[in-house]
């Protein structure tokens, strides 16, 4: 190997490792665009073993978009003020053990099936749910048990004229009570970057 193409991997395999610290362990689903609504009935996924829905109720009174976590041991992040209406985070927001005093809810052996809402469309102005009624909020998650948990988000996007539902993508870090950045992904493999670096070096052999 050429000492000037050696020089080149070993700067490449740095920056590979410096820019996947924190984002190593994060696990995430890749785009879906997962939908539901009142009519196709709720849209389930599966994390980790945690079974999740979300979709549309209506019928009556009845006019709202949720998410719910089917499992004991798993919850969403809900707001202080309620435990069924869900928080809506920000890209760069982070969830984690310190975020746990806003309430994940349900957790440990508590109720399970609970529909936490994103959006009421029925509800009394200022009662409708943080997330907007036609546009793309993010939920935070967690699953586990007692005081050791994995948090994650999943991205929402609602439409209000069709009650759609789309579940966008979700991800969550590994490392139990670690916490993720709302909106962050696994950052580039080592593999890659010497992949690139690879033929990078064969053009210059050519």
């Amino acid at each position: 190997m050429k000492t000037g193409m050696k020089t080149g991997l070993i700067a490449a395999l740095t920056v590979a490792t410096a820019t996947s610290v924190g984002s190593a362990d994060i696990v995430y689903s890749g785009v879906l665009n997962q939908t539901a609504d009142a009519a196709t009935g709720p849209g389930t996924i599966d994390i980790m073993g945690q079974q999740w829905g979300f979709g549309h109720e209506s019928g009556g009174p009845l006019d709202y978009s949720f998410v719910s976590a089917n499992n004991s041991g798993s919850g969403v992040f809900v707001e202080l003020s309620s435990l069924l209406v869900a928080r809506n985070f920000a890209s760069g927001d982070t969830i984690g053990t310190f975020t746990e005093v806003l309430n994940m809810f349900p957790t440990g052996g508590g109720s399970t099936n609970d529909n936490i809402v994103l959006y009421d469309y029925a509800a009394e102005p200022g009662g409708e749910g943080n997330f907007p009624s036609n546009g793309t909020g993010f939920v935070g998650f967690g699953f586990g048990g007692g005081v050791d948990f994995n948090y994650g988000w999943m991205r929402f996007t609602l439409e209000g004229p069709t009650r759609r539902v789309t579940l966008v993508d979700w991800a969550y870090e590994s490392v139990v009570n670690q916490s993720i950045e709302v909106g962050a992904v696994p950052a580039p493999g080592v593999l890659a970057v010497m992949a690139v670096a690879g033929l990078a070096g064969r053009r210059r052999r050519a």
